[in-house]
């Protein structure tokens, strides 16, 4: 393939850019709560915002790739969230709140439309592909978090400045990835997602399918115990006894500790015949960690034990359901299609849970928010079990 080397540097760097400017906002929320003067309840609409706006424009992410075409929507995408984390340096809360709101739109065309990518160039390596491109957006979150208290600590320039750089450390790979996709897109056919003409009758009655809304309840779900974990594990964490700087670690061990089973769940899924083991897996790794970050307080061998289990839970969790996006439809334009509805209401739903905890946690304690990922846990459970089972969403 002529520009194969392009295609796979392209899924890299989006990869890199699809989580990171996002996750180092909990590793460093005291520092933004101070700097704005704001309580942990306003403090979790910064987490939410990205979800609205995931909610608001996945359903139409397929209508414009249709018309212009993968890698020019993609393109967009990543010209939007260069250009708000630029934004986001100045550190006020419109711009804060706007900026936000505005990768959020940009990551959203990303997540929807990185499963028909993989299908499109890599329709006979899917489990490789999902499994890689999901690690590495681990990875930049992981390492976003990693770095971005000691970077509000330095004091780079301003106060001000060091904690923009923390927030926006993402830049340079977004705007790398904005080239990238500009030169596929001038020098690769875009072929528009087409229309299957047998599958447009399934098309039109997607509402119709079970199996739909069990996935759009099981993308809701993981990544409403992700991104609350982004948004509040390092506020638990000193809640538990342990230091700024321990929490920003512990909350990057909860990052890098979901490398392995991200990137080998879609391989492994795609293998075993009796996918119901996966949900048993990952419930059984949720459960247990929550009840882990419930009754364990500063014991650093508990509470790594708690935090890896919820990472093997995390990242088995998200590469799974974003390999069944591909594997669970019929073709590119219904994995497009599946993934941005799904996507749509999934967010909708992880959007109530940042602020929602961060409101329990004002009016009582982190341990009756922590009930929350008990519930969900449990409800999570049963809708992966019916995603699992046999069957394309569309049929």
């Amino acid at each position: 393939m002529k520009n194969k080397k392009i295609i796979i540097l392209s899924v890299i760097l989006l990869a890199l850019v699809l989580r990171t400017p996002l996750t180092g906002v909990g590793a460093i929320m005291a520092s933004i709560r101070e700097s704005l003067a704001i309580n942990n309840t306003t403090a979790g609409f910064i987490t939410t915002l990205p979800l609205i706006a995931f909610a608001i424009v996945s359903p139409f992410v397929t209508v414009f790739s249709r018309k212009y075409g993968l890698e020019k929507v993609l393109l967009f995408s990543t010209i939007l969230i260069s250009s708000a984390l630029l934004l986001r340096f100045y550190i006020s809360i419109p711009m804060i709140f706007l900026s936000t709101f505005l990768i959020g739109v940009g990551i959203a065309v990303g997540n929807v439309l990185m499963p028909a990518f993989v299908k499109k160039y890599y329709s006979n390596k899917m489990g490789l592909m999902t499994g890689l491109y999901t690690v590495l957006m681990t990875l930049g979150a992981a390492v976003s978090s990693a770095i971005a208290y000691p970077i509000v600590r330095s004091n780079i320039g301003s106060k001000d400045f060091s904690l923009g750089l923390a927030l926006n450390n993402a830049v340079i790979i977004a705007i790398l990835a904005s080239i990238l996709l500009c030169i596929l897109s001038m020098t690769i056919k875009n072929e528009k997602i087409e229309a299957v003409n047998e599958k447009s009758k399934n098309i039109t009655n997607i509402f119709s399918n079970p199996k739909l809304y069990s996935m759009i309840l099981t993308f809701g779900m993981q990544s409403a115990l992700f991104y609350s974990s982004v948004a509040w594990f390092g506020e638990i964490m000193i809640d538990k006894g342990f230091t700024n700087t321990e929490a920003g670690l512990l909350v990057s061990v909860s990052q890098f500790a979901q490398f392995p089973v991200t990137f080998a769940m879609p391989i492994l899924a795609e293998k075993i015949k009796n996918k119901v083991l996966i949900p048993v897996f990952i419930f059984i790794c949720y459960f247990t960690s929550s009840l882990g970050f419930m009754f364990v307080d500063k014991n650093l061998s508990l509470i790594l034990v708690s935090i890896v289990l919820f990472a093997l839970a995390g990242g088995g969790s998200f590469s799974y359901v974003m390999y069944l996006f591909s594997a669970k439809t019929n073709n590119i334009e219904e994995a497009s299609l599946v993934s941005g509805i799904s996507q749509s209401g999934g967010y909708l739903l992880a959007a109530v849970y940042p602020p929602v905890l961060g409101y329990i946690k004002d009016a009582s304690s982190w341990t009756y928010a922590l009930i929350v990922f008990l519930i969900t846990s449990i409800l999570l459970l049963f809708t992966m079990l019916h995603l699992s089972s046999k069957g394309n969403i569309l049929k």
